[in-house]
């Protein structure tokens, strides 16, 4: 990768995020022949992936977690591992020499304030690298740090006793991050099938009797449909990039969150995992209290229900919705110059997964090429080169 040593005071375009959103719209950027960099508050490019819990395999087949330009090594498992992402990321921007500056937290994002030179449409990013402060402006900013930075527990949380112990998947990194005893995985979606799951079958799965509690019959889809990874018909019949107002889309959208694999279903139908379905609403002593009418008794609570979109860096008007998440149009904002990638359904059923971020990239990077070219002080330059 290009490692960024000093940070210059101007570029065209910065990217928020060097997550897989990040790079994959670098890409594009560098294709186009725009100057760009790359901010990234984490150490090394795919750290995002190395702080996640230890056992953690994605649903989507290596062929389906490759961004543009790159396959994963023939090495990776066909269901990679978070080590092989987080390897695979780091060589990828290497390979194509992303422009990245590592330890750089963005601390506030704003219009620039007009100055001798045409700052009309510009952004100052403020930052801090290596605990020291410092300014870049941009013609553009893109986003790309994702929607997962805020984890959300639900309040009733607190009216359990000290005793219970608590922690959200964001922390969990092993089974032994948790007592022996009654465990209860409160979420419906991936993450908590496959926690529940690992603290169900793991190590020291004799000493824990666990319980995943979802807010609704959970959607188990089979990992493979004749012998296929069931992303093949997918994107075969055109539903896997399907937009993300079509029909099917809808459908999916409004069916929640999908489980992909049935072993959890089955540890539920052997009697080694305990499933209640319907939501939190209370908390009391040791125990939790649901919807229905039911308790369920606990001495630990991983919670595996989301987190929520935190963007307090953001000091753009009109960028942020009243609740403070992005304001956008299939990723481009109201604010002119401002944009957003990574996000679920963004524009199509996969936007959120590596396999959607290429297309959302060209999208968006058509979108700032455009813009250049309604730029009068771009078109000024041009002319005059």
């Amino acid at each position: 990768m290009a490692l960024v040593r000093e940070i210059p005071s101007d570029v065209d375009v910065v990217i928020v995020g060097g997550g897989q959103a990040g790079l994959g719209m670098s890409y594009r950027l560098s294709e186009a022949g725009i100057a760009h960099i790359v901010l990234d508050d984490r150490e090394r490019t795919g750290d995002v992936w190395r702080e996640r819990w230890d056992s953690l395999v994605l649903f989507t087949p290596k062929r389906f977690a490759a961004l543009a330009g790159s396959p994963l090594p023939p090495e990776a498992d066909p269901y990679p591992t978070r080590l092989q992402i987080a390897d695979y990321l780091e060589q990828y921007a290497a390979d194509h020499a992303v422009p990245v500056a590592h330890r750089t937290r963005v601390t506030r994002i704003a219009r620039a304030e007009p100055t001798g030179r045409d700052f009309r449409g510009r952004f100052a990013i403020q930052y801090e690298r290596d605990a020291h402060p410092g300014t870049i402006t941009a013609r553009s900013v893109v986003i790309a740090s994702g929607p997962f930075q805020y984890p959300r527990v639900p309040r009733v949380a607190a009216g359990l006793d000290d005793a219970v112990a608590q922690r959200h998947s964001s922390a969990y990194r092993t089974p032994s991050d948790l007592p022996a005893g009654r465990i209860a995985v409160v979420g419906g979606g991936n993450s908590a099938a496959q926690l529940a799951t690992e603290l169900a079958t793991g190590p020291g799965a004799a000493e824990r009797t666990v319980t995943m509690i979802a807010p609704a019959e959970p959607w188990f889809i089979p990992e493979k449909v004749a012998g296929l990874s069931v992303y093949w018909p997918l994107s075969l019949f055109g539903i896997l990039d399907s937009p993300a107002d079509s029909r099917i889309s809808q459908y999916i959208h409004s069916r929640g969150d999908g489980i992909l694999g049935t072993e959890a279903k089955k540890l539920v139908r052997r009697g080694q995992l305990g499933l209640r379905t319907s939501r939190v609403v209370g908390a009391a002593g040791r125990a939790l209290e649901l919807a229905n009418g039911e308790r369920v008794e606990v001495d630990a609570v991983l919670w595996c229900t989301g987190f929520r979109a935190h963007y307090p860096f953001v000091a753009v008007e009109g960028a942020l919705t009243e609740h403070g998440g992005p304001r956008h149009d299939r990723g481009i904002s109201p604010v002119s110059g401002f944009y957003w990638i990574g996000l679920p359904w963004q524009s199509r059923l996969d936007s959120s997964i590596l396999h959607g971020i290429d297309a959302d990239a060209r999208e968006l990077t058509a979108a700032i090429v455009d813009a250049r070219g309604t730029d009068p002080a771009l078109a000024s330059a041009s002319m005059g080169s």
